[in-house]
């Protein structure tokens, strides 16, 4: 038979019995898929290997079902509703792994029905857009079938293979098959920009399938020296990339590293002959010696669902198979070795119906652990940010249940305390009438000392306990003095969890962060406590040593006004000894009338908000 054949010819090539492999994602030669499916009588007891298959070709009939079997690597959507009613196997598997399964012949290939360019001058065609597993496929199978397309983008990198080494091909031009995910909805373009506020300038990122991973990209137009490892590409990135938010330059890799892009036709274009974007086997890019080799490595994957303990499900809902492991495990992993690297896990709180949480106390059975509670480093929801490492149990279930949906929230704790996770008296911050209070973001700021010293100012969070702890338990006696007006000597959990579960409204608490988003520390706290009888709130200040006279007091108290004014707060008042000549001279140079009342050893003071100084002089 002619090199040159046919697409009806490949029902003479490839024989019962069969392992055929179908090119990944985009790349898939529809025009040789096609016949699979129109002549099934052909492949008797020939099994077909997907990864992630894109197209509606419907292999499978009601009346009558398919010949062949199917073997997933990655459950998609064409694939799914095939292996939960058990007419189509999936092997659960991380990325790394496929290359050496299908060099080792444990998964042999029979036949590969793939997509390639023309052959350029030289004899070499391009395997374009994904070059993944495909080029171990390629240099594996026994049977290379080719769908040659002058549509098909010509791909810099280790993408090129020799048209000598095809053992048949059908020249068939059309368009790529094209992908795009939705617009984002609230809840993802927040865990977006949860994900933008982790990355940091000079970071290298991986991005997962998924419609989160991809929305972060639409919050990093303030990031520099941004560079890429990925195993997929999407059509985000070409504005990152072209403003110069994405440039390589602080990376060992001088290029974007991936191995296949989907998306629209203009990332095809772009990627087309262009140098910057190199596209490299599975066998490279999801190595964990090279992940971890990139500078500030952030794996960005999506879960399905992850327990309070930090358990995360990616691949099934329950015994539904849904996805699959994926490069999801390698970059997790690679990360976390990587000097400065941070892997996440991006879930929305709630399913899509809304009626479940996707935070839960325990996965439900038959779920897959794709990245164990061991490896978890960062998890997002659209409430906020959890880091689990090196936590303690009862640690990670405050700080999951803290990203959970407020209205699951509770009976979280309760499944929690039921299960010994949590302190049986642990609190929430709720309300009177025990509506659990959501936690006000908007009341956060980031503030440079006179060292040049950043600190992270937020409200307190119930998870903020033992730091709480920490900071009173570092002051010395005299500090304590000046902070309790008694030698305090212990700070048990009873009267620390009552200081961090407030309401926000009554009780208002701003603490101060220092060092890195891992290892943070409370270097400063400013709270008030409202008097409603009075509309008058007493205020008090702690500050580590470390950080004294750099302005911390001072902001904590000028950002406590702007919050108690917009709360309808009529004015502060607090006690003060008359030794604290720092605390004194803060409050003499508000722009209030400022009234003090001699006691023993300390002030009373207090001052209303509409009362400026300048009107009583």
């Amino acid at each position: 038979m002619s090199k040159k054949i046919s697409p009806e010819d490949i029902t003479k090539i490839i024989q019962p019995g069969s392992r055929i492999f179908i090119g990944t994602g985009c790349s898939e030669p529809t025009i040789l898929t096609q016949q699979l499916v129109s002549h099934k009588h052909y492949f008797t007891d020939c099994e077909i290997l997907h990864f992630l298959t894109l197209s509606e070709n419907n292999y499978f009939d009601s009346q009558q079902p398919s010949p062949f079997r199917h073997q997933a690597l990655f459950v998609g959507k064409s694939i799914r509703q095939a292996v939960n009613e058990g007419k189509a196997d999936y092997i659960p598997i991380s990325l790394s792994d496929i290359p050496r399964l299908v060099k080792s012949g444990r998964l042999r290939i029979d036949v590969a029905l793939l997509q390639v360019s023309p052959p350029a001058k030289f004899g070499f065609c391009s395997l374009g857009i994904n070059v993944d597993i495909n080029r171990t496929v390629f240099e594996c199978a026994k049977i290379v079938i080719a769908q040659i397309n002058p549509l098909m983008p010509r791909t810099s990198g280790d993408s090129f293979v020799r048209f000598a080494d095809i053992d048949y091909y059908v020249e068939h031009e059309a368009p790529l098959l094209e992908f795009t995910y939705p617009e984002p909805d609230e809840a993802t373009e927040k865990i977006g920009r949860y994900c933008a506020r982790l990355i940091e300038n000079g970071s290298t990122l991986q991005l997962g399938i998924g419609a989160i991973p991809n929305a972060v990209l639409r919050h990093l137009g303030d990031k520099s020296d941004l560079a890429i490892f990925s195993e997929v590409l999407s059509d985000s990135v070409i504005d990152l990339i072209e403003a110069g938010n994405v440039n390589c330059r602080k990376n060992i890799h001088p290029h974007v590293m991936i191995s296949f892009v989907i998306g629209s036709k203009r990332l095809y274009d772009y990627v087309n002959d262009n140098p910057f974007i190199e596209f490299h086997p599975t066998s490279v890019i999801n190595n964990l010696a090279n992940i971890a080799a990139n500078s500030k490595m952030v794996s960005m994957n999506a879960a399905l669902s992850v327990s309070l303990t930090g358990q995360v499900n990616s691949d099934s809902i329950g015994t539904h198979f849904y996805s699959g492991v994926g490069g999801q495990l390698d970059f997790t992993k690679g990360a976390a070795l990587s000097e400065g690297g941070k892997p996440i896990i991006c879930l929305p709180s709630l399913t899509h119906d809304g009626k479940k949480s996707r935070i839960v106390a325990t996965l439900e059975p038959g779920s897959g652990v794709v990245v164990p509670r061991s490896d978890v480093h960062y998890v997002v929801t659209e409430w906020g940010v959890a880091y689990l490492h090196g936590k303690s149990i009862r640690e990670r279930v405050m700080l999951m249940i803290g990203i959970a949906h407020p209205k699951f929230r509770k009976d979280l704790l309760e499944e929690a305390k039921k299960l010994h996770f949590a302190y049986e008296d642990q609190m929430l911050p709720q309300t009177k009438d025990g509506v659990v209070v959501v936690y006000p973001e908007k009341f956060e700021w980031k503030f440079t000392t006179r060292d040049q010293v950043t600190v992270f100012f937020r409200p307190v969070k119930p998870t903020d306990e033992r730091m709480l702890q920490d900071l009173y338990y570092e002051l010395d006696q005299d500090d304590r003095k000046l902070r309790f007006f008694s030698p305090k000597s212990t700070f048990s959990h009873e009267e620390t969890q009552s200081a961090v579960n407030v309401d926000y409204e009554s009780v208002f608490v701003l603490v101060g962060l220092g060092g890195e988003a891992d290892q943070q520390k409370i270097v400063s706290i400013g709270s008030y406590y409202l008097d409603r009888p009075h509309n008058q709130a007493e205020i008090a200040f702690t500050v580590t040593k470390e950080y004294r006279n750099q302005g911390l007091t001072r902001f904590m108290l000028h950002k406590l006004i702007d919050v108690a004014r917009e709360k309808g707060v009529a004015g502060f008042n607090g006690e003060v000894l008359k030794i604290n000549d720092a605390m004194l001279n803060i409050l003499k140079t508000l722009p209030y009338k400022i009234y003090f009342e001699s006691e023993e050893d300390y002030l009373h003071f207090q001052f209303h908000f509409d009362q400026l100084k300048k009107d009583f002089e």
